[in-house]
């Protein structure tokens, strides 16, 4: 992989799975909200479910900021590298702003802090950690070792939600605070490092490419490529077409 701009096919695919299990679990969630299905029709907490998908996007995330940065290094200097990733950063969270916005008119359960907050301050806090990638994965054990720990302390307040310290008091439709999940990116970032040094693959592509061949597997690996799109999209879409599912069986009952 010479170029800047090819994709490891295998990442969009694993990518697009992640996307898919999301917008699942998403319907999942807006029937539960309408009253459709129980909350535990997936198990005695489908919270986890939510918590494991979110934790395979966010490895991802991290491979993929190490195989951007090992190919970001060789074509622009320190500061180049710093305004990279600070401005895809402030666009992932310019984008958590608006998902928070609309989600605020919505429903009953806000978003304060996200997986796109999550995201979006991980990029702009990737150059800290990207040139020690070793140091990276050491550092999301850490955090997330310490995370058990922070959310048991005895204090409440807005200003901690972000960082995952104290219980949280209200309900939020989605939460992913720095403190376990930006350990998590943390680990992708040395996983990405291991399996796609200095931006290339470093294992054989054989297996893979007999995986992408299956059917299908080209549309998910689509999806991947234009996860951030779906993400912000989907929900919109779902929920709507729930809302009229709620909307036409209230009014077929009082008919």
């Amino acid at each position: 992989m010479t170029s800047s701009r090819q994709r490891f096919p295998e990442i969009d695919l694993f990518r697009g799975l992640s996307i898919i299990a999301m917008v699942l679990y998403h319907l999942f969630w807006d029937l539960v909200y309408f009253d459709f299905v129980p909350w535990d029709l997936l198990g005695d907490d489908p919270q986890i479910i939510a918590q494991a998908i979110g934790a395979s996007f966010q490895l991802i995330v991290g491979v993929c900021l190490s195989i951007s940065y090992a190919r970001a290094v060789s074509r622009v200097d320190t500061a180049g590298i710093w305004k990279k990733f600070v401005v895809r950063g402030l666009k992932l969270l310019a984008c958590a702003a608006a998902v928070s916005l609309v989600v605020y008119f919505v429903l009953d359960a806000p978003i304060i802090f996200g997986i796109l907050h999550l995201i979006g301050t991980a990029v702009i806090l990737a150059p800290l950690f990207l040139p020690r990638p070793r140091a990276a994965a050491i550092s999301g054990i850490v955090i997330i070792a310490a995370a058990k720990w922070l959310v048991d302390l005895p204090v409440h307040s807005w200003w901690l939600l972000p960082f995952g310290i104290g219980e949280p008091q209200i309900m939020m439709a989605d939460y992913y605070p720095l403190f376990p999940w930006l350990g998590v990116i943390l680990i992708g970032i040395g996983l990405g490092s291991v399996l796609y040094p200095k931006g290339q693959r470093r294992f054989r592509a054989a297996v893979l490419e007999k995986i992408n061949a299956l059917p299908g597997t080209g549309f998910i690996r689509f999806l991947g490529r234009h996860s951030l799109l779906i993400y912000l999209i989907h929900q919109p879409i779902v929920f709507t077409l729930v809302l009229g599912m709620y909307s036409l069986q209230a009014y077929l009952s009082q008919s």
